[in-house]
């Protein structure tokens, strides 16, 4: 019947998505061998997915039998640069943001990916930028960093208590229990911003403010990572200020394009993310 037959396709298309999965930073090669033990699949059905993902670019024989990704991912990463309305929005507000700090700032892009964090643009005024743990396209934890934890204390409560429990308490970086957890995440929320530091990079310190989806979910963050300074808070209120305002312009003219508010739902008016 039809149902069956989309269902095939369905679970086809779900083993697919796997394979090309099993493609990561930790381990960037396969064989079809191995792909079969780890997918527990009949070597034919691993054969017949490789040919599929390789005819579409998604992986690429770089010695017989070895595959590695391929460049329609290549590809899919140059139309994401070029044409993701959230890059497309930010770039030149981060531009201008960074004529109001200091040379050795950096500014990141950073979105929301499943139970992770990944920077998907930065912007630098110097060609040789300070080397940062935030790099372009690098998955990092929901409760490590400026820029994650300001994503995170806008997550619902559902998915933030499913991730301390997944994650081991968060390794006690927001607190020794969930209570703990729960009035920090309602702090950085209050405030609007949450600052780092030294908690990834050595002498660093990092600012962030959250950004918002179409359906006024939390999506992603912009940060800010620079030198310490002197100060209370080792960043200058200036740039705390810069990395607010422009978070907002961000906001704003995606509430303008797209035509939603930009702001959390059920947040302050019923506590549904952290109660």
């Amino acid at each position: 019947s039809r149902a069956i037959g989309d269902k095939r396709i369905m679970s086809t298309a779900t083993r697919l998505l796997d394979v090309l999965g099993l493609f990561t930073f930790d381990t960037p090669e396969w064989t079809a061998e191995a792909v079969a033990r780890e997918l527990n699949l009949s070597l034919s059905t691993a054969y017949r997915y490789f040919r599929h993902l390789s005819d579409a670019g998604l992986i690429v024989a770089y010695a017989p039998g070895r595959y590695v990704v391929g460049p329609a991912i290549t590809q899919l990463d140059r139309q994401t640069r070029l044409r993701d309305p959230l890059i497309s929005i930010a770039r030149p507000l981060m531009r201008q943001a960074l004529e109001e700090l200091s040379p050795g700032a950096v500014l990141l892009l950073c979105r929301l990916y499943r139970d992770q964090v990944m920077c998907v643009h930065q912007e630098t005024r110097t060609p040789h930028p300070i080397a940062i743990s935030y790099e372009r396209g690098k998955l990092m934890p929901l409760y490590r960093g400026a820029a994650s934890k300001v994503i995170l204390a806008y997550l619902p409560a559902r998915q933030v208590q499913r991730h301390y429990r997944i994650s081991g308490g968060m390794e006690g970086a927001l607190g020794s229990d969930w209570k703990e957890v729960k009035r920090a995440l309602r702090k950085l929320r209050s405030a609007g911003i949450a600052i780092t530091h030294a908690e990834l990079d050595p002498g660093m310190v990092g600012v962030a403010a959250p950004l918002f989806g179409p359906d006024g979910n939390v999506v992603g963050s912009l940060g800010l990572v620079l030198p310490e300074s002197a100060g209370e808070n080792g960043v200058s209120d200036a740039a705390v200020n810069v990395v607010k305002s422009y978070a907002a312009d961000i906001n704003a003219v995606f509430r303008q394009a797209y035509g939603y508010e930009a702001r959390p739902r059920g947040i302050p008016e019923d506590d549904q993310t952290l109660s």
